[in-house]
């Protein structure tokens, strides 16, 4: 069984991985579609997935600790959840972002879970 030192380090690697995955993905906007709206579109939703992964991070530890939902947990929760969910719509339809590279910078997260899982595979 992990120790919660474990679980932070897991946890820290993804963070990194997410910042290179981001760093990537920039340098192949920058080269393949450079303009301004795409750079912006794509750091959106990059910005957007780290905030969301930084606070699903200190809502699950603070879950743990006080070993179950009580409703000042319950409120951070869905506060976090309009909030991810309230923005994605406001930069949709409000602004003229590429979607499909807006989309793209939303997606770097499942792809850091997925190069973290091999990795944590492997290192085993």
């Amino acid at each position: 069984m992990e120790t919660t030192k474990n679980k932070e380090f897991s946890l820290n690697n993804l963070f990194f991985i997410t910042l290179i995955i981001a760093t990537l993905g920039f340098a192949i906007i920058s080269f393949w579609q450079f303009s301004f709206k795409n750079i912006l579109s794509y750091l959106a939703g990059a910005v957007l997935v780290t905030i969301n992964l930084y606070w699903l991070k200190r809502l699950a530890f603070k879950l743990v600790k006080e070993g179950g939902f009580k409703k000042k947990l319950a409120i951070e929760w869905g506060a976090k959840v309009l909030f991810i969910f309230g923005a994605i719509a406001l930069i949709i339809l409000k602004t003229e972002i590429n979607i499909l590279i807006f989309l793209f910078g939303l997606s770097i997260l499942p792809i850091a879970i997925l190069f973290s899982s091999i990795a944590l595979y492997f290192k085993r």
